[in-house]
């Protein structure tokens, strides 16, 4: 609980940002795992666990299934950018390849200046 009520949690409050999903800057980056805030090594053997967006919904939220399905959507979406990311990249080894393979007396040249 923030003590809205005080200036110091009222300044608390104002400076609180809460997202449904993934916010705009971080929807495209790369994910992370970090292995200390899993659940399977947080929780205890048959504790109980609850998702905050389940529980909303059931408290009166609307809006559970609507982010569902967008976060549905952007997993696609995400999918198809890193499928064609892995396409792209495998043409630019197989381009250097055929590069270096065309170049091979030449690189032995520029080598000792670093270019």
């Amino acid at each position: 609980m923030i003590p809205h009520k005080t200036k110091r949690g009222a300044a608390a409050l104002a400076r609180l940002k809460v997202y449904e999903g993934i916010p705009p800057p971080y929807d495209k980056m790369k994910r992370m795992v970090i292995p200390d805030a899993l659940k399977v090594l947080r929780l205890q053997a048959g504790h109980k666990y609850c998702l905050l967006g389940k529980l909303s919904s059931e408290v009166g939220w609307n809006h559970y299934d609507i982010i569902r399905e967008l976060e549905k959507k952007r997993k696609e979406k995400s999918r198809v950018t890193y499928e064609r990311k892995k396409q792209l990249t495998k043409l630019r080894l197989k381009a250097e390849k055929a590069a270096e393979e065309k170049l091979g007396p030449q690189l032995a040249t520029i080598a000792p200046i670093k270019y």
